[in-house]
């Protein structure tokens, strides 16, 4: 972490995010809109990791506490850029962003993942993140997947953690 530093987003950083996400396959890809907005109505609990030899952003976490039940808290994208993956770059984001939104009173956190996304799930089990399991889960290979959470064919797992 020597090279690295977090910090918060400013508005001004969703271009560079835009870019880095382009390349975070597969992780959905947002329209730019969704990355101006994180970052301009979500600073306090959106991230980016910054290379301290050129100020470049590497990676990002979107994050926001939920308005309704403020105990709630969402990771909404994570990615770390290609070419700084396995320098443990994103534990350290989530453990920042648990860090924040502990402090202003969150108790769990959940985020979505694509079934076929087999890297991410084995990296937030072994974060500590549950997949969740309700009556419209299916099981398969261990993992609860909610059939059409986001539509037609749009299979997810919501993974959770208390903190």
């Amino acid at each position: 972490m020597d090279n690295f530093k977090i910090r918060n987003v400013v508005e001004e950083d969703f271009i560079e995010i835009s870019k880095i996400a382009k390349n975070c396959s597969p992780m959905t890809t947002e329209r730019n809109a969704i990355y101006h907005l994180f970052t301009k109505f979500f600073k306090n609990t959106s991230l980016v990791m910054e290379n301290t030899s050129n100020g470049n952003i590497c990676a990002f976490l979107l994050g926001l506490i939920s308005q309704t039940n403020p105990q709630n808290a969402y990771i909404h994208l994570l990615c770390v850029d290609t070419k700084f993956r396995g320098k443990k770059l994103a534990p350290n984001l989530i453990n920042k962003f648990i860090h924040i939104v502990s402090t202003l009173g969150s108790t769990n956190i959940s985020l979505l993942s694509k079934p076929s996304n087999i890297k991410a799930i084995k990296f937030y089990n072994k974060q500590g993140f549950i997949s969740k399991k309700t009556n419209k889960t299916l099981e398969e290979d261990g993992i609860n997947i909610f059939k059409d959470y986001d539509g037609p064919n749009q299979d997810k797992i919501i993974f959770y953690k208390y903190i």
